[in-house]
């Protein structure tokens, strides 16, 4: 029992046409890295039909804390969660899950004090994990999830896989490194929100936007839209929408082992130009799982893959899960000693 209800849901999309309405918002660039990125070039036709696509919102009562979600698709169908990375939201999906969803269920919750969730002061990594299986067995119940996690969210996939993967599908670990180098740290751990910084006017907080880990980005429509959706409005002015509670809690630097011992199917993928995932996360996963697991970069996208090569990243998914589906139908699924 993960203490779930459903709130409610509601259906909406954008018209294709209506897509140049954000044109008058474009007109700003983004400080990457010391650069500007352009987000005035149009946006491509493929991107604009994914953003009209007709998805559905809702919100989810899980444990006393506020779960939104956004899901496109054929309910009846295989589902895939998609769990976004710190301080973002399901709208970092928002480009892939339509190209997905013909052939899937696709489900893209906002993480607790993430998104428009609500900030709970609950944020512990392994809880995350019960959050996204709660939405699963929610509007997906008695089917067996696949399960994508970027950046943070490939480690609360893991931490879900360690608990339940004997009933999921498969996971897909995107640009999280198993293993951390010996003795990285991360911000100390705070149990309450300091105050919220507010900007004066949406443009001010538009242009302090940046992505963490900076880098550059080879699609700025989609950064645009990343940008415009992480801002809200509040009492003298506007704000990220992410409690800052929410972005310092630890997690453990291992999980080698987790993932050998997972009982369900399972494939590492990172961004072939990603810093994050530098030679030692390269070298570590070659060696742990090089003759077990599939592992698949993307080339030419950096740690933000999405961002980068979303097309690139769809087909992989649509590669690698139709490869289990098909596997499925013809035997169970057992990891190799």
């Amino acid at each position: 029992m993960h203490g779930e209800n459903q709130l409610g849901e509601k259906e909406h999309g954008i018209e294709a046409g209506s897509v140049d309405r954000h044109t008058s918002l474009r007109n700003c660039a983004f400080a990457i890295m010391n650069k500007q990125i352009d987000t005035t070039a149009p946006m491509p036709n493929w991107a604009a039909e994914a953003l009209a696509m007709p998805c559905r919102s809702g919100f989810l009562d899980v444990h006393g804390c506020a779960i939104h979600y956004l899901a496109w698709g054929d309910t009846t169908m295989p589902p895939l969660m998609l769990i976004h990375g710190n301080a973002a939201s399901a709208e970092w999906w928002r480009f892939v899950a339509p190209l997905l969803a013909s052939e899937y269920h696709v489900i893209a919750p906002d993480l607790g004090g993430m998104g428009d969730s609500a900030h709970c002061g609950r944020y512990e990594r392994e809880r995350y994990a019960e959050q996204v299986m709660a939405v699963a067995d929610t509007l997906a119940p008695g089917l067996p999830p696949f399960m994508l996690g970027h950046s943070l969210g490939g480690y609360v996939a893991i931490m879900a896989g360690c608990a339940h993967s004997e009933r999921m599908a498969g996971l897909v670990i995107l640009d999280s490194p198993a293993r951390e180098p010996a003795g990285t740290t991360f911000a100390p751990k705070v149990n309450s929100s300091p105050v919220p910084k507010i900007y004066k006017d949406r443009a001010t907080a538009l242009q302090r936007f940046k992505l963490l880990p900076e880098q550059p980005v080879n699609c700025g429509f989609y950064l645009d839209h990343i940008a415009q959706t992480s801002i809200k409005e509040e009492a003298g002015g506007w704000r990220w929408k992410f409690d800052p509670a929410a972005t310092s809690h630890q997690r453990r630097l291992e999980f080698v082992q987790d993932l050998l011992d997972m009982h369900c199917p399972v494939s590492l993928m990172w961004g072939g130009l990603s810093e994050r995932f530098d030679d030692f996360a390269r070298g570590i996963t070659r060696a742990a799982f090089g003759c077990i697991y599939p592992l698949v970069e993307i080339p030419n996208a950096r740690h933000h893959v999405m961002l980068d090569e979303p097309l690139a990243l769809v087909t992989a998914l649509r590669t690698q899960l139709a490869v289990w589906r098909i596997g499925s139908s013809s035997r169970k699924w057992k990891p190799q000693p």
